[in-house]
């Protein structure tokens, strides 16, 4: 029985039909947006102090971008003391940012600082820093020696390059502080993400 031309073009029709859908569904999965940034991992060293008698607190306000702009790191104790606050870097040096900076009870740090442009760029942390830890003490905290200082030659610097790696660094400072009385110390750690992680896919 032969097909009228209308039921003849519908079923010629149908075969284009679907493809036209499947060649949608594949470019509408390839059109999909980047991926959303990704978050820092909160003390990933996991060297807080559970039994201190005040709470530490480390954040990075603002990811690293893939241009290498440093993060606006936010610093807090929930007691006076002293901060000091290290980093590594991706390569897995160590550094030291603050030395024994002297802080009241809940009291906001920025780093860098946000008030003193000068200031600001000075102590601005490595592009490529990865990990930070900030350590408050209710006393000085003497960590390092002059040997441990790789750029102690650059009076001007200070930013101080350290002769540690990043686990020796944790090293040192798990040993020392289980000298100090536990109620008396407490410190946080943050990681960022990984530059191809911000911003657009490569």
């Amino acid at each position: 029985q032969a097909l009228s031309p209308s039921r003849l073009m519908s079923k010629m029709a149908l075969p284009a039909v679907i493809y036209l859908i499947v060649a949608v569904a594949l470019l509408s999965g390839c059109a999909t947006s980047p991926p959303s940034p990704a978050a820092p991992v909160n003390d990933p060293l996991r060297i807080g102090n559970p039994k201190a008698a005040f709470t530490v607190t480390l954040q990075a306000e603002r990811e690293p971008l893939p241009s290498g702009d440093a993060p606006q790191l936010g610093l807090q104790a929930t007691a006076a003391g002293y901060m000091n606050l290290y980093f590594i870097n991706a390569s897995g040096n160590a550094g030291q940012l603050l030395t024994n900076y002297p802080v009241q009870a809940n009291e906001p740090i920025h780093f860098p600082p946000t008030a003193n442009k000068k200031l600001r760029s000075a102590l601005k942390p490595p592009p490529d820093a990865k990990t930070f830890i900030l350590v408050v003490t209710r006393q000085p905290l003497n960590l390092l020696g002059r040997r441990d200082i790789k750029n102690v030659k650059k009076p001007r610097s200070v930013i101080a390059e350290l002769n540690l790696s990043g686990p020796q660094l944790v090293n040192r400072l798990r040993d020392t502080l289980r000298r100090w009385p536990p109620p008396t110390w407490n410190a946080d750690s943050v990681q960022l993400p990984n530059r191809l992680e911000v911003g657009v896919r490569l």
